[in-house]
């Protein structure tokens, strides 16, 4: 759990080695909170990562849900490189025995319903054009979202 401490005046800061631990001094400004509590919850998110048991169930957090057979295929190959590209190419070849007529649209399908899956665990597959795709935590799928389209 995240913990952001205040420390009084003439009090000693704590000295610790936890990444999601963090504290600060009153009085402190508003947007100077916002940015500590938002570091920490970075740092934890970055520490997490989601997992698939055998049956399909799919945990994230504090939350779960199940998903098709073909859905966990493709989720073991973005979970396996959470936060890098996994190239279509290798989509096509995971899935080739499952699915041999596999094609360009058909694997947009299957990623387009997965993607639909996973909104209520706040994990988002972002599209890596020309390249293939990434597992991302949402919101970090949102700021990157944000930032590359300027808003």
């Amino acid at each position: 759990m995240p913990r952001l401490l205040v420390v009084e005046g003439g009090a000693q800061p704590p000295i610790s080695n936890d990444p999601v631990e963090d504290w600060v001094r009153p009085p402190v400004s508003r947007n100077d909170l916002e940015a500590r509590v938002k570091a920490l919850q970075q740092r934890f998110n970055s520490r997490r990562l989601p997992t698939i048991d055998s049956t399909g169930t799919l945990t994230f957090g504090r939350h779960s849900i199940v998903i098709s057979n073909t859905q966990a295929e493709l989720m073991r190959l973005l979970i396996e490189r959470f936060g890098e590209v996994v190239y279509r190419i290798e989509f096509v070849q995971c899935l080739a025995i499952r699915t041999p007529a596999l094609n360009r649209n058909s694997l947009d399908l299957h990623i387009m319903r997965l993607r639909r899956r996973l909104l209520p665990i706040d994990l988002a597959i972002r599209t890596v054009w020309g390249r293939g795709y990434m597992l991302a935590y949402a919101a970090s799928a949102e700021a990157i979202i944000r930032n590359a389209s300027g808003m």
